[in-house]
């Protein structure tokens, strides 16, 4: 069973380690060697050191075999012995460190000090029970080894309590569902791993440099020193394992799976594009010239001398739809051209009302009679390009306003624009009680030129361009969606400015008509 979970935790590692270099992954291989340090003294001291049960051996090693071959290996005690105290004292400071990380609590995350200071007791632990000072320490004065395992237990124990109760508090200030569903996955591995690490954490490095003597301090936990155990606590050892193994694998796995869906998806979202982009150009450049064509012959015919009277009206009432659909063509291929063409995005500093405000002045433009109600946490501070982000915004009410008129709901139609403050995001939210989105489609819908309304009138690059300019200013963009029900699309904006200690603290609340 452990040598199972050993191998596990050198596969996790070198995933996390190899799928995103950065902090997170960082923090989270290192809990993962951190274990399997500490997994590894531990068996091949017990196969050196014999005399266990048969079941404690196939728990441990499940092949005898294997068990024989760790146990002839030609590895001093002292190296043994300073592989489990690297995993010991390693494992609750990467803990601390990540859970500290995630943690939105001000005085933690501005001052890099605390983050720093959480390093001086693994640090001091580690120099201590490096096998010559730790031998030379307790010789000189035996009574001190008593104090080293009390206090190194100690500080073991607050390390993995503090960054438990930072996770649990981070989990349950998160309102909006997905993110909290997300994070859980976070705060179930830490569990499952901080359970598995508690069973074998108890013992003291120190018993394996000081292989023939015996302290009542190393009896805690999964003693090296305890030969036979009874049927309970054999059982409880492996539904321990097992069920902390599973959760903490699953949990990170679908975590990492979600992550790496995403970088496909942008990978996939890309070449698509490319590929579309070459044809796209060259059709916009030639039905707009042949378009300015038609402009000046529509011209030429308003000027004619028309001689039969009876057909001045029609003539007239042509001309003038010809030069609408020519006109509304022109935007459309100036917009499509726009999406498709490389453009900077300059991001300021602006108040979040001010995207919204102007977002809703074009909305009311082209939908007069109809009601959005907005709802903002707070008057948060982004960085945005205010044009484009204010386009986003645009381009995904209008869609929700289609999608409600499409469902016929009348007076119950209802569109809503709502901000959040979640952790390192600034979330605005667009809702609808609209015809929703099939499941199979959902992915499809930010595809390139992709549309399932009428292709006379929507060419497909809208949530595409949406997508793009989320994209731009660095942040993710998220759709839930029942069909027959409506859909919420979320722009995740990453914080520019802490909203609790600048800003509309209370929040507001009102309707747009």
């Amino acid at each position: 069973m452990l040598i199972l979970l050993l191998v596990i935790f050198v596969i996790v590692s070198g995933f996390l380690l190899f799928h995103k270099r950065n902090m997170e992954s960082f923090f989270l291989s290192g809990m993962c060697i951190s274990l399997v340090l500490e997994f590894t003294g531990i068996l091949i001291f017990a196969a050196k050191k014999g005399g266990y049960s048969k079941k404690m051996l196939e728990f441990l090693f499940v092949s005898m075999e294997l068990k024989t071959k760790i146990q002839y290996l030609v590895i001093p005690l002292d190296l043994i012995g300073y592989l489990i105290a690297l995993g010991r004292y390693l494992f609750p400071f990467f803990l601390l460190q990540i859970a500290m990380r995630y943690s939105m609590i001000s005085v933690i995350r501005r001052d890099p000090l605390i983050k720093k200071m959480a390093a001086i007791l693994p640090a001091l632990s580690l120099i201590i029970y490096y096998p010559k000072i730790y031998k030379a320490v307790t010789a000189w004065n035996p009574k001190i080894q008593d104090y080293i395992v009390e206090f190194s237990y100690f500080w073991i124990l607050f390390y993995i309590v503090a960054a438990l109760v930072l996770l649990i508090i981070e989990y349950l200030s998160i309102t909006m569902a997905f993110c909290r569903r997300q994070f859980s996955l976070i705060v179930i591995y830490m569990i499952a791993m901080s359970g598995l690490y508690l069973v074998y954490c108890g013992q003291d490095p120190g018993q394996v440099y000081r292989f023939y003597s015996l302290s009542y301090k190393w009896r805690r936990g999964i003693g090296y020193l305890q030969h036979m155990w009874d049927i309970k606590t054999y059982y409880l050892l492996i539904f321990v394992n097992v069920i902390c193994g599973i959760l903490g694998f699953i949990s990170l796995f679908q975590y990492t799976q979600q992550h790496f869906a995403d970088d496909l998806e942008d990978v996939v979202m890309e070449r698509k594009y490319n590929t579309a982009r070459v044809g796209t150009l060259v059709f916009v450049h030639s039905t707009k010239n042949q378009l300015l064509a038609n402009r000046v012959l529509f011209k030429r015919i308003s000027g004619l001398d028309v001689t039969r009277e009876e057909n001045i009206r029609k003539m007239q009432e042509y001309i003038a739809t010809l030069e609408n659909i020519n006109e509304a063509l022109l935007e459309r291929m100036e917009e499509l051209h726009r999406s498709v063409k490389s453009s900077s995005i300059l991001m300021v500093s602006c108040q979040l009302d001010e995207i919204v405000e102007n977002a809703l002045s074009r909305f009311r433009s082209k939908y007069p009679d109809a009601s959005v109600e907005v709802v903002l946490e707070s008057n948060a501070v982004v960085l945005a390009d205010k044009a484009h982000l204010c386009e986003a915004v645009y381009n995904l009410l209008i869609n929700a306003q289609e999608a409600v008129d499409a469902a016929e709901r009348g007076s119950e139609g209802k569109v809503s624009l709502l901000s959040h403050n979640e952790r390192l995001y600034t979330v605005i939210e667009i809702k609808d009680n609209g015809t929703g989105i099939p499941r199979g489609l959902v992915k499809k819908i930010f595809d390139p030129f992709y549309t399932s309304k009428n292709r006379n009138h929507n060419w497909g690059m809208g949530l595409y361009y949406v997508r793009a300019i989320v994209k731009g200013h660095l942040g993710n963009l998220r759709v839930e969606s029942k069909e027959g029900e409506g859909s919420c699309f979320y722009i995740l904006l990453p914080k520019y400015a802490d909203d609790r200690l600048s800003g509309d603290k209370d929040g507001r609340k009102y309707k747009k008509d």
